[in-house]
């Protein structure tokens, strides 16, 4: 779902900082362990047996954790409103099988919030340090979107923590070529680092318009039928409070307008064809933030992965998620 995106973000007008969020759907040292600096809410994801807070990469990161057997990381992708609670319809019959863990990434939902410039370097040291200081031992990963991409780079940069990937619409996957530009929503054609639009958007007026507008329920209905799901049925009043929930707090905007400014992407077109681990690739066959033609250079890189789509639009995870389900079912080990 993750949730998630022109040319030339120089020449962003008023009207146009005003769309952006229709387009969203240098890390301090850690300790060596993760340690729980307070009661965590109850767990909300089905399955789910416990909730701690552990620190990461220097930020204090929201988990949960339920199911026995081998272990199996759940990693949500990145938009306004995003959190671990992607994969709802996904940790009941997973927990059955497996030890699964999902957290969210600093910034987001349940997670601590600063008011500091969130970056693709962060998230991926977060991610790492999740896998080696909390389920210490070596995962199957599974992954959305950007949180695809980050796994990818986790995979060749640290081999020794993922076992298996199970990837969903990875993003990063030849952000820069020009032909890559057509068919992508606003703020997905590059991987380009925008300092001013940055700036405007945590230090101005401008951006406290877009995150108000971003947060309201009208705001979250029209990106959800539009952009995230291919049902609109799936788009339920409680879905959105969630969606609204996420996003309430201090420093709740940072994280999204990092993302919208470019910071937080991962290009992954070097690290793709390094990956060894087993992969199952899938996809929405309706996706319009990654079109699904952004997996063919995927699967002629790595032949041997193995390629499903599934009748949704960014997250199939959860809008196809008993084809998926099966589909986990099958690959994880």
């Amino acid at each position: 779902m993750n949730l998630h995106y022109p040319h030339s973000r120089n020449r962003f007008g008023f009207i146009a900082i005003l769309l952006v969020f229709f387009a969203s759907c240098a890390p301090a040292t850690s300790p060596n362990a993760p340690s729980v600096t307070e009661a965590a809410p109850a767990p909300r994801l089905p399955g789910m047996e416990k909730s701690e807070f552990a620190f990461l990469a220097g930020e204090r990161v929201y988990f949960e954790v339920g199911g026995q057997g081998s272990p199996v990381v759940m990693v949500h992708g990145i938009g306004a409103g995003n959190s671990s609670h992607l994969w709802r319809e996904n940790t009941a019959q997973l927990t059955k099988t497996h030890r699964v863990y999902a957290f969210d990434f600093p910034g987001f939902a349940r997670s601590g919030a600063r008011a500091i410039q969130y970056t693709n370097d962060l998230y991926t040291n977060v991610l790492k340090e999740f896998i080696r200081d909390v389920v210490k031992a070596p995962a199957q990963v599974i992954a959305g979107s950007l949180g695809a991409d980050y796994t990818i780079r986790v995979a060749v940069e640290n081999p020794e923590l993922i076992s298996r990937m199970l990837l969903s619409n990875p993003s990063g996957y030849d952000l820069n070529k020009p032909d890559n530009k057509v068919g992508r929503t606003l703020l997905t054609t590059t991987s380009a680092r925008n300092q001013g639009l940055y700036d405007q958007f945590a230090n101005t007026f401008l951006g406290d318009i877009i995150f108000t507008t971003l947060q309201s329920p009208a705001g979250l209905n029209f990106f959800l039928y539009n952009y995230v799901y291919l049902d609109w049925r799936r788009v339920t009043d409680d879905l959105t409070s969630i969606y609204r929930e996420n996003l309430q707090g201090p420093n709740k905007k940072y994280a999204p307008f990092s993302f919208f400014a470019g910071f937080l992407e991962q290009p992954v077109v070097e690290l793709w064809s390094k990956t060894t681990q087993p992969t199952l690739l899938v996809w929405g066959k309706d996706d319009i933030f990654t079109p699904i033609r952004f997996s063919v250079p995927m699967l002629e890189a790595r032949k041997d992965v193995r390629f499903e789509v599934l009748n949704a639009r960014a997250i199939p995870y959860d809008e196809d998620f008993k084809h998926f389900n099966q589909l986990a079912q099958e690959f994880l080990k």
